[in-house]
């Protein structure tokens, strides 16, 4: 009547490799965000307005 699925092994670990990869991209972009120098940061800030 009722039958349990069983997952592979490495099935268990993509979550966690998925995470992972989404906090390092993240942890990647704050570094580069808040090392990023005040003239390079003021210049990207005024892109929109530069038409």
């Amino acid at each position: 009547m009722y039958k349990q699925v069983i997952y592979e092994t490495w099935l268990e670990w993509v979550p966690y490799v998925a995470f992972g990869i989404t906090a390092a991209v993240f942890i990647t972009f704050v570094i580069r965000a808040v090392s990023l120098r005040k003239e390079k940061a003021d210049s990207l800030a005024r892109i929109p307005l530069d038409d």
